[in-house]
């Protein structure tokens, strides 16, 4: 009797216990032994034969799937109890300080594995330009991931290195409800593009890839155990291989939803089960892996490293909150509100409760990646539109190290609120006071942002999807030139030193006795007193070579002697205390402030218009809205604006960012061949308050009436991808209607072409105003070349700059037009002389 007969029997018969066979799951295992029967069949193994092996497959697949359902159901049950002691015990809603505080831990447990990783990124983070610093062992270090032999020792101990990472993640990503299984030797996921994969389709594709691929180690989706073999060939019967093939291209090019629509299931794979899809192809070598990854593949293998980490942390992150699928999860305990309000009768929690879950929800959109584009013309849309807004970065944000002086006073602020120096803090970031050094700092488990990830500078600015990698590499270049990676990279370090040092400082007290504001700090994050004894253990004390002590909690993290599970909790609630007021002190941006401005938290795909306009409308300024946020949040626990301690702190505040405002304007005019500003006019001083605290964009706008991209405050809120679609549009098409109707007309040929061509030039350069160099392309490029194009220009220029002056009160000692200064720069008109 074959097993069909079994299950049919079992469906139509009532069973000693009076119970039938589930249908539908006979009905599927029957289906699914059709198919492997027929294709053992077909492979060349008699009838009998195959039934009895798809009979075996069938039953193995159903014990594994039984397996990971159990699993599942036991991580969420463990969600479902948390949950609902959590609602139980916490008198408002809390779901969107809890989203927020998700990102801080996603930061720090992304920092912790850095540190871990710290020894690859030494020898191989990205340089200035974008490209890895040692290409050739990272193809012996891809070799020795997939266990190919070398015989390159520090490749050997890199790739070592990088395994037990990778494993570590894994078991936290199972730990915590996923399904991922152990691969020894499976180097790294790729991160398909669907683009390469669909233009090439299924045929050529696997054709490409089949090769390349070592099928002893891939294993079958059904039974998950290896393949069978043919003694013949050395491979799995060609039928398993097509098979195999089709789904994996299918998934890529298609989604899984495809092939199995069910109502009311979310969109997309759910978290618990993403890193175990992502694994199912093995490569033969490493230099398989590269050859695929450069057909098929996007980014490379540092990119593949960081991405994969990064992910992993994230999702991790997102299942210790909220279960094995976070947004259902989500919704679950927004759920639990509605019922504790009703329970409880409290008609005023409704409002509450709607408004936290809602704005909680979308900010989880944002951190679980947001939705992609699917329909062809929007992908295209999505990375035109991506890569223009990188380029323009590369463009507009080409100076802004002089308006992230605004860092000092931030830093300022920070350490005020947390009871620190602040004229240390201050000091050590601007080279004053010694600091850890860079030896010391990684032996701590620092790891600079910039080298695990070339494109956090950035982020400090906007967000973004992936561009193309030109533009990607270009605004990246842009961001380091100028030294705002090192700066913001230094003013982290610092603040994270600070920190430290404060902890340890207080190491010897209870969480009773600590000073307020720190004592306030930790019991935000739920540390009670037996976590701040575990915490501050001799063992996890950070020594340096001259003896001093921090209290760091990735240090602490490597160091301690806990069981995993305690130390797991004990870190993210410290070091995600530790990243928020990480945060405050260099601001980057706002979870919370993306949940209202980034299109991505309504689950809009890039490359919808609406998508593309808001993208547009926010662009530079992710900075400004944390800085914002932060502030705002700092104000209101002082009591507000109109108490003393609220009142004294803004007031504070303000004075502080004026005077780096002033700063900012004062190093930006002298950079760029300008007289220093009279401050001894009024009028400066309201500049240089606009100019201050991250406003630099709004603060031009204030002291010149134009942003940098030639525009007003309407300009700024629409972004400047506007103001480049009229700029293309008044260089191309208007002067060619211009010209048509001059010719018409019988009319002197006379458009604007030449001046605007220098101007556009000029304007959407990247990197074309970097500090230093900026006045020098400026007047040995860009103004010869409008000068040759257009000699009456030379009225323009004189004209802006007798404006500029009338404004400020301030000449220029390099005059536009002029090969060199005319003079040194007069720093007498500082102070009205």
């Amino acid at each position: 009797m074959t097993l069909w007969n079994c299950i049919d029997r079992a469906m139509n018969d009532t069973g000693e216990d009076g119970v039938k066979a589930d249908r539908e799951r006979g009905e599927r295992a029957q289906a699914m032994w059709k198919d492997r029967a027929e294709r053992y069949e077909r492979d060349g193994h008699p009838k009998h034969v195959a039934e009895a092996l798809a009979a075996e497959d069938v039953r193995e697949g159903f014990r594994r799937e039984a397996g990971e359902k159990r699993h599942t159901y036991l991580s969420l049950a463990s969600f479902q109890r948390k949950a609902q002691a959590h609602v139980a015990n916490t008198a408002a809603p809390d779901m969107t300080r809890r989203m927020e505080q998700m990102d801080y831990k996603h930061r720090g447990m992304v920092r912790m594995f850095n540190g871990r990783l710290s020894a690859y990124l030494q020898k191989h983070h990205r340089n200035i330009l974008g490209n890895v610093t040692n290409p050739a062992e990272q193809a012996n270090l891809i070799d020795e991931l997939h266990g190919i032999s070398t015989g390159d020792k520090q490749a050997i101990a890199l790739a070592d290195g990088i395994r037990n990472t990778i494993e570590d993640l894994r078991l936290m990503f199972n730990e915590a409800g996923g399904l991922a299984s152990k691969l020894d030797n499976f180097g790294l996921p790729h991160v398909h593009s669907r683009f390469a994969v669909m233009r090439a389709g299924f045929e050529k594709w696997s054709r490409q890839i089949e090769g390349r691929l070592d099928w002893s180690r891939i294993l079958d989706p059904l039974t998950g155990r290896a393949m069978p073999i043919d003694s013949r060939t050395g491979l799995p019967p060609e039928s398993f291989r097509r098979s195999f093939l089709k789904e994996a291209y299918d998934n890529i090019v298609f989604s899984k939803e495809a092939d199995d629509p069910v109502y009311g299931r979310p969109k997309g794979v759910a978290t618990y089960r993403k890193h175990s899809d992502s694994r199912v192809l093995h490569f033969k070598t490493g230099r398989d892996w590269m050859d695929y990854n450069k057909d098929f593949g996007t980014g490379g293998i540092h990119q593949s490293l960081m991405g994969h980490v990064h992910r992993m942390a994230r999702d991790i992150v997102l299942m210790r909150e909220f279960g094995p699928n976070p947004k259902l999860g989500a919704e679950y305990e927004a759920d639990l509100w509605s019922q504790k309000a009703k329970k409880a009768g409290d008609e005023t929690m409704v409002d509450k409760i709607a408004g936290d879950s809602a704005v909680a929800l979308r900010m989880l959109n944002i951190m679980s990646g947001g939705n992609v584009a699917q329909e062809p013309w929007m992908q295209w849309v999505s990375k035109v539109g991506s890569t223009t807004r990188q380029a323009l970065t590369a463009a507009f944000l080409d100076r802004a190290i002089i308006a992230s002086v605004s860092d000092l006073n931030s830093l300022r602020m920070a350490a005020r609120v947390m009871g620190l120096n602040r004229g240390n803090i201050m000091a050590r970031q601007v080279g004053l006071m010694k600091t850890l050094s860079k030896s010391e700092l990684t032996r701590a488990g620092w790891v600079a942002d910039t080298m695990a990830d070339a494109g956090t500078a950035l982020a400090r600015f906007q967000q973004e999807v992936a561009p193309a990698e030109w533009a990607e590499r270009v605004s990246n270049a842009s961001m380091r030139i100028q030294g705002l990676s090192a700066w913001t990279d230094r003013g982290r370090a610092t603040a994270y030193q600070e920190y430290g040092g404060l902890l340890a400082e207080n190491a010897d007290k209870p969480l009773e006795a600590l000073p307020p504001a720190l004592q306030g700090h930790l019991r935000k994050w739920n540390v009670s007193p037996a976590d701040w004894d575990a915490f501050r253990a001799p063992e996890h004390l950070f020594r340096t070579d001259t003896g001093a002590t921090f209290l760091m909690p990735i240090h602490a993290r490597r160091a301690t002697s806990m069981r995993a599970d305690r130390a797991d909790d004990l870190f993210f609630k410290m070091q995600g205390a530790a990243e928020e007021f990480l945060e405050l002190a260099i601001p980057t941006r706002s979870l919370l402030g993306q949940a209202f401005t980034d299109p991505a938290a309504l689950n809009i795909p890039p490359g919808h218009p609406l998508y593309e306009l808001v993208k547009s409308g926010t662009m530079f300024k992710s900075f400004p809205i944390t800085f914002s946020i932060n502030q705002y949040r700092q104000i209101k626990a002082q009591g507000g604006i109109l108490s003393a301690k609220g009142f004294g702190y803004a007031a504070d505040l303000i004075a502080g960012a004026t005077v780096m405002g002033a700063i900012a304007i004062q190093i930006g005019d002298l950079l760029f061949g300008r007289d220093p500003q009279d401050m001894t006019d009024p009028g400066f001083w309201g500049r240089a308050m606009a100019k201050g605290g991250g406003f630099g964009v709004l603060g031009d706008i204030v002291t010149t009436g134009s942003s940098s991209w030639n525009g007003g405050f309407k300009a700024y809120v629409a972004g400047p991808i506007p103001g480049m679609v009229d700029d293309i549009y008044g260089l191309t098409l208007d002067n060619i209607f211009t010209l048509a109707a001059q010719v018409a007309n019988g009319d002197e040929i006379d458009t604007n072409f030449a001046k605007e061509l220098a101007r556009f030039a000029k304007r959407y350069t990247p990197m074309g105003q970097t500090p230093a160099v900026g006045p020098a392309i400026d007047r040995l490029v860009w103004d010869q070349m409008q000068l040759y194009l257009d000699p009456d220009s030379v009225e323009d220029m004189v004209a802006a700059s007798k404006k500029r002056q009338k404004q400020t009160g301030a000449g220029e000692f390099w005059l536009p037009g002029s090969a060199l200064p005319s003079r040194l720069p007069d720093l007498g008109t500082a102070i009205g002389g």
